[in-house]
């Protein structure tokens, strides 16, 4: 993921389903948060800014790229 990526709220586990009704997809990739000492990938986090205008720091596993056509 990059800044400026179109991102969705995604989890699959189900101890997280309520949360997934708190996020108003999509959001945008606004800075990496990613510790640039870290190599592996659960470092890797990202600021978002979400279609509802809230601001949010999610781990990369949490985030998945939106399809165009998928927001309409």
């Amino acid at each position: 993921m990059k800044v400026g990526d179109l991102v969705n709220f995604h989890t699959s586990g189900w101890v997280f389903a309520h949360a997934q009704a708190r996020y108003k997809n999509p959001g945008v990739v606004i800075e990496d948060r990613s510790n640039p000492s870290s190599r592996v990938e659960n470092g890797r986090s990202y600021l978002i800014l979400w279609a509802d205008q809230k601001l949010t720091v999610e781990h990369f596993s949490y985030l998945k790229l939106a399809k165009e056509n998928e927001n309409r």
